[in-house]
């Protein structure tokens, strides 16, 4: 099948005339009959003993209809929020460490911002008043919130039977031949590179309402969610016992998300708990300020980078030592992020023979680290290029020829990195090229020369980056013929403002040569979707998209079926192209359009072509790592008295074969 059409065109987006009308339907958008509000204590210390709560005032608290602490959550027998990180062993093969991450902190509280109460009121001020009434005696203690802190010894222990704070270490690559490519080096420059701890800030904070039904014995959870079919499992099965058909999980339009939506959190099942013991739907989204204490952060890791070259300036060997932060608890996937996540694209589009990374992951009293816009992989082109800004200044180089010379070669394609990703294709030289000649190095001395006399700091940069993409392997898309001739087009993978509505209706119109106009695109709900891998790495077009495209090829084996009745021919002999079924040299032919109308009608033209017989769905796995590449160039002013920075230029050429 031959994509055509629209795909590669730029096309308005059909969901922003709703955006920017205020048309969006986001969680705070919904309101259900009856619902009430729920509110959190949460704690103010970073590590303390919880010695007593008192929840009297509360409860006594006009409006209030439930308060939850860890102690009545225990006598549910609920279970903790899972983690599901597929990096979960040792070095030595030991089991990695893994505390109790309930949803209400029990005896202690470990870092701020923990839930230590809930209370659910008939309005949201009183809700808020009441937590306000809640007396908790703390017994504060030591607290660590440095990674390498943690791991010193008599450091303050986050968990009592956790020692060194260690949650597990991991490494790849190949130590020895590394080893044995620093021996061998004329220069070996090492440093210690920090990547701070970063908060997520989508536009829109998190929110739910939950609600249940006594005749069906279902709840429905209304969620600011990324990953709707994970975090349904997770909270139904995992925390409140539950068949995960009783839970139906519905993800609204989404206010950007960028790995902050993408895991679990203790505030669902919460209300969940409360719905169905009020028997009322029960609403909570955070204000900005709770988004602070209660999200996961991203990053927070420091590590040693050690880059071994040549006198002439050719690349031996790499090495890094990564100390991650992963807060208090695991998180959903918190420790894959310093390990493989960083680990994969370390050394970049850049040709090391040899790599080797190795990290210890390690507990401290801050906030759950996530993964956040790329997921180690930012980390890994911060370290990797700040150690070859330090080598070339420091052994007198020019950045920009030391960059360039070290590249992957393109005919040296296809390779596998020494950290094992399959790169089959790309032309990192000539992409680096590209981006260097838009950025008019000739004129830069006069720029610069300009911002000395206005007392300014004037610099350049110029970095290529590589990428892994596909994060999640695998999803699910659906085909509806409707009443009206439209087609739904449903898929597991889930917009946060990154326009899936129109690109994926794009791709489907593309493939089966109809109009845009005529496909109506659902997601985020996990009823019409049997599965989905959610949104998260860099996985919408190359997971998402590849399902589409499944379905849509399922679309057209069985509509060349239906074709070849109508048409009276044998299949055999039918072609498809921009949307037609035909018979070469002749003049049969008949439209896409055409046969959905036919399977949209009530007439059944044949026992095998009734209603709704172009109906399908597909499931795409995909088997390979998609490594798309580019770089990018940055002139920048800066003020040196205040440290104002303002760019000035900034160019970039990505290789991402057709843009979507």
């Amino acid at each position: 099948m031959k994509a055509l059409g629209s795909i590669g065109k730029s096309i308005k987006r059909s969901e922003d005339k709703r955006f920017l009308t205020g048309q969006g339907k986001y969680v705070d958008d919904i309101n259900l009959p009856n619902q009430v509000y729920a509110a959190f204590l949460r704690s103010p210390y970073a590590h303390a003993i919880i010695n007593r709560i008192d929840t009297s005032g509360a409860l006594g608290s006009p409006g209030v209809s439930l308060v939850v602490t860890g102690t009545d959550w225990l006598r549910e027998n609920y279970g903790p929020l899972p983690c599901t990180s597929r990096i979960n062993t040792f070095v030595g093969g030991e089991k990695m460490k893994v505390p109790p991450r309930h949803c209400l902190a029990i005896d202690r509280v470990r870092f701020v911002g923990e839930i230590v109460a809930m209370v659910v009121a008939e309005t949201k001020p009183s809700a808020l008043h009441a937590v306000e009434l809640i007396e908790v005696d703390y017994e504060e203690l030591e607290v660590v919130t440095d990674p390498e802190e943690a791991l010193k010894p008599g450091a303050p222990q986050i968990w009592d039977d956790i020692p060194n704070n260690l949650c597990l270490d991991f490494e790849l690559g190949d130590r020895i031949k590394t080893a044995a490519a620093f021996d061998s080096a004329h220069y070996i420059i090492s440093r210690k590179i920090k990547n701070n701890r970063v908060a997520g800030v989508p536009i829109e904070p998190r929110g739910a309402i939950a609600n249940y039904d006594d005749d069906t014995k279902r709840l429905t959870l209304f969620n600011s969610s990324q990953n709707i079919h994970e975090n349904r499992d997770a909270y139904a099965i995992d925390v409140l016992k539950i068949e995960k058909e009783k839970l139906h999980h519905v993800a609204p339009d989404i206010g950007g998300g960028f790995g902050v939506k993408n895991g679990t959190y203790p505030e669902p099942p919460l209300i969940l708990h409360a719905a169905k013991k009020l028997c009322r739907p029960v609403k909570w989204v955070a204000d900005r300020s709770e988004s602070f204490l209660s999200d996961t952060q991203g990053r927070g890791q420091v590590s040693t980078v050690s880059l071994a070259l040549t006198k002439e300036g050719k690349f031996l060997g790499l090495r890094v030592e990564t100390v991650g932060n992963l807060g208090a608890y695991c998180g959903t996937i918190g420790p894959f992020t310093p390990t493989a996540g960083t680990a994969r694209t370390q050394g970049g589009p850049y040709g090391f023979a040899s790599i080797y990374y190795y990290a210890k992951v390690v507990f401290t009293n801050t906030a759950i680290m996530a993964p956040y816009r790329g997921a180690g992989r930012p980390e890994a082109a911060f370290q990797l290029e700040r150690i070859i800004e330090e080598t070339a200044r420091e052994l007198d180089f020019d950045p920009i020829e030391l960059r360039k010379k070290n590249l992957i070669q393109a005919k040296t394609l296809p390779l596998r990195t020494a950290m094992g990703l399959d790169i089959d294709s790309g032309n990192f030289v000539e992409v680096f090229d590209q981006a260097l000649s838009l950025t008019d190095r000739t004129g830069f001395s006069a720029r610069a020369s300009a911002a000395t006399r206005r007392g300014k700091l004037y610099g350049f940069a110029i970095a290529p980056y590589l990428e892994c993409t596909g994060g999640g392997s695998k999803e699910f898309a659906g085909i509806t013929v409707r009443d009206d001739n439209k087609i739904e087009l449903s898929v597991g993978s889930h917009s946060t403002g990154t326009g899936h509505e129109t690109s994926f209706a794009q791709l489907l119109s593309g493939y089966l040569g109809i109009g845009v106009d005529s496909i109506v695109f659902f997601q985020g709900d996990t009823d019409r979707t049997p599965f989905g891998g959610g949104h998260g790495g860099s996985r919408g077009m190359e997971v998402g998209g590849s399902a589409v495209y499944e379905a849509a090829s399922t679309f057209i084996k069985k509509g060349r079926l239906l074709a070849a009745y109508i048409l009276g021919v044998e299949n055999s002999r039918l072609q498809f192209s921009n949307g037609v079924f035909f018979v070469s040299g002749t003049d049969k032919s008949v439209t896409s359009e055409d046969l959905i109308a036919q399977s949209a009608g009530s007439e059944v033209i044949n026992g095998e072509f009734g209603y709704g017989y172009l109906n399908v769905s597909a499931t795409f796995e995909r088997e390979i790592i998609s490594i798309p590449n580019g770089c990018h160039a940055c002139e920048v002013e800066v003020d040196p008295d205040t440290g104002e920075i303002n760019i000035v230029n900034y160019w970039a050429v990505d290789d991402f074969g057709t843009i979507v």
